[in-house]
């Protein structure tokens, strides 16, 4: 590198020994006299890269304004707090703002996941503008998920209605209501709720199976079936009796026929039955 005689002349001023090392633009460091540095090209003088030198020594160990230093991986919480802060954390997670986005009339979501989502958020130091918009990119995408499950659900209990009504053909409403019946004879509303939430009420397999047990569970003697049924007991069939007036009627009552609907409603509801009550 050769030194024209121009302003800059002061650098040939500068003892020849002086070198530094340079890294040049082919990427290789080579040491060069400190007068051929480049950055000394840009001062007019000594005596302006002589304050310069002054000016940048007074920097060293500052912040400069705007400028948020990391803490290091042994900063206490303390510290990482006042870190978070200066990034525009808010003081409380309570204090993070999600937008106001529609749901579905059959959604709502729970208070202690949004409560979660904002303690979550302010353990990692994230910004309000940063939740925002997280919740507003993700929630969307969750409620897709949702509507597919839902619609999933539905073709499988049309799917599984279907092959039922194909073996069945006019019966499966009956059908239905016998392995209905049965789950709720043999486990209650704890075994109809279990069938619901996880599907298993609406596989044809499952229905099939509680219409077969169904005889025995509601109209044999293990479950104290009145005897005189000639036909199948079900709810259609007292409610119907319930409209003669054998039943209704109090100047035609027959109380031979009226403890029949009565034990009848005493077998279909074991332990459940009240008088007028099921209907």
């Amino acid at each position: 590198m050769t030194m024209t005689k121009d302003i800059n002349d002061w650098r040939a001023t500068l003892p020849e020994e002086w070198t530094v090392r340079l890294t040049g633009e082919d990427g290789e460091e080579r040491e060069i006299p400190l007068r051929e540095h480049p950055a000394l090209a840009r001062y007019a003088s000594k005596d302006e890269a002589v304050k310069a030198l002054v000016h940048a020594q007074k920097l060293l160990g500052r912040t400069p304004e705007g400028y948020i230093r990391l803490p290091g991986p042994d900063a206490d919480a303390e510290q990482m707090a006042a870190f978070h802060a200066a990034l525009g954390r808010p003081e409380s997670p309570d204090d993070y703002t999600l937008p106001e986005l529609e749901l579905p009339e059959d959604l709502e979501l729970r208070e202690e996941l949004i409560a979660g989502l904002r303690a979550r958020a302010h353990e990692l130091g994230l910004t309000p503008a940063q939740v925002a918009g997280l919740y507003h990119w993700f929630l969307p995408l969750v409620l897709d998920a949702h509507h597919c499950l839902r619609d999933e659900a539905q073709r499988l209990r049309d799917s599984e209605l279907e092959s039922l009504r194909a073996v069945h053909r006019g019966e499966t409403p009956r059908l239905l209501d016998k392995a209905l019946r049965a789950a709720e004879a043999i486990g209650g509303e704890e075994l109809l709720d279990a069938l619901t939430r996880t599907g298993a009420g609406d596989r044809a397999a499952v229905i099939s199976a509680f219409a077969k047990i169904a005889p025995l569970v509601l109209e044999s003697g293990l479950r104290g079936a009145p005897s005189g049924w000639g036909e199948e007991l079900s709810r259609e069939k007292l409610r119907e009796m319930m409209q003669d007036p054998r039943y209704h009627d109090p100047s035609r009552r027959d109380d031979t026929y009226v403890t029949k609907v009565r034990k009848g409603f005493e077998a279909l509801y074991p332990g459940n039955y009240v008088p007028g009550g099921q209907i």
